[in-house]
């Protein structure tokens, strides 16, 4: 049906310049993960410091293992070092005696040489001791046990008591709390993509995270014949959690597409519509085929040509109540 001398609003079908996505799913992991373990064996866990999602700073100590022996070890090592010291110091007095006794002609070549091997050997052996102590000194200091990263404690295996052993795990850090995107491809689409590319997630709470691909995996799945993309977060929420499975999308170039104020679109009984004004200003409605939303405008995939005359304004349904137009398909 057709109207003359409708005053109204319009907007012309044109081009812009629209991001082409590419649509993936994929989990949340780690950014890099920093691991916690005793280096020593047969300590048991006195102080815990830490508990799961506590964040964390370089250095901070996080638990302590039972210092006990390793003290006492290193109490001994250092009473061994002042023996030590104390030989040191009487076999350069004997050899400064046989050296002055040597140039008085009392003391032969052979015992002079005697004393200076005699001097020799408790300097080895101070050199020997101050190592046990120094090799004491870092197994106290392997007691504590501190953070060798900044970020969020994400694993925690720690109990008091528990004597872990050597090279166990019983913490995870995950470094400076940062996550990353593991976004599934098909291998078509993996081939479009590149490092630096942009990308968004999307959180199952309607919040979205920004994001860059950081590297693209060397191989192809055998079973799904899908690729990784790694996109490194721009930003980690209290509501991403590491595991989590989310849609997101990455940006791989521009391509020139028609489209149309968002105001002019109208969906009726599942179709949506636009409303072409021609040139005797006579309106019809068209069914068109709507794609992505490119900030207040709609990219138009068919159903109209490019330049052509369109109503805008959000109230254009009021067309079919006031006059009963019909649909154009």
């Amino acid at each position: 049906l057709e109207f003359r001398r409708v005053l109204f609003r319009s907007a012309t079908v044109n081009t812009i310049q629209s991001r082409e996505r590419i649509q993936a799913q994929g989990s949340l992991v780690a950014w890099r993960e920093a691991a916690v373990s005793p280096q020593l064996q047969g300590l048991a866990i006195t102080e815990v410091l830490v508990e799961l999602g506590d964040r964390v700073e370089r250095g901070q100590l996080i638990a302590r293992l039972d210092q006990r022996l390793p003290l006492a070890e290193l109490a001994q090592a250092k009473a061994q070092w002042a023996e030590a010291r104390a030989g040191l110091d009487e076999s350069h007095l004997q050899l400064e005696r046989a050296m002055q006794l040597r140039a008085k002609g009392f003391f032969s070549e052979s015992q002079l040489s005697q004393a200076q091997n005699q001097s020799r050997m408790a300097k080895a052996r101070l050199d020997a001791a101050q190592a046990a102590v120094e090799l004491r000194e870092l197994q106290v200091s392997q007691t504590e046990l501190r953070a060798p990263d900044s970020g969020l404690i994400s694993s925690k295996a720690a109990m008091l008591g528990a004597i872990p052993p050597l090279g166990a795990e019983i913490f995870k850090i995950l470094v400076q709390g940062r996550l990353e995107w593991r976004a599934e491809l098909t291998s078509q689409d993996l081939a479009k993509v590149a490092p630096g590319y942009a990308a968004r997630v999307q959180l199952p709470a309607g919040e979205s995270i920004d994001g860059k691909v950081r590297v693209i995996g060397p191989s192809i799945d055998q079973t799904n014949r899908n690729g990784l993309a790694f996109v490194t977060l721009a930003s980690s929420p209290k509501q991403a959690r590491v595991g989590q499975f989310v849609q997101g999308s990455i940006d791989v170039g521009q391509r020139s597409v028609m489209s149309l104020p968002q105001s002019a679109l109208v969906v009726r009984d599942g179709f949506t519509l636009v409303f072409q004004i021609d040139a005797q200003r006579r309106v019809r409605a068209h069914k068109v085929k709507a794609g992505a939303i490119v900030g207040d405008r709609v990219e138009i995939l068919e159903g109209i040509a490019q330049g052509a005359l369109v109503r805008s304004e959000e109230h254009t349904s009021e067309l079919q109540s006031r006059f009963g137009i019909s649909y154009a398909v």
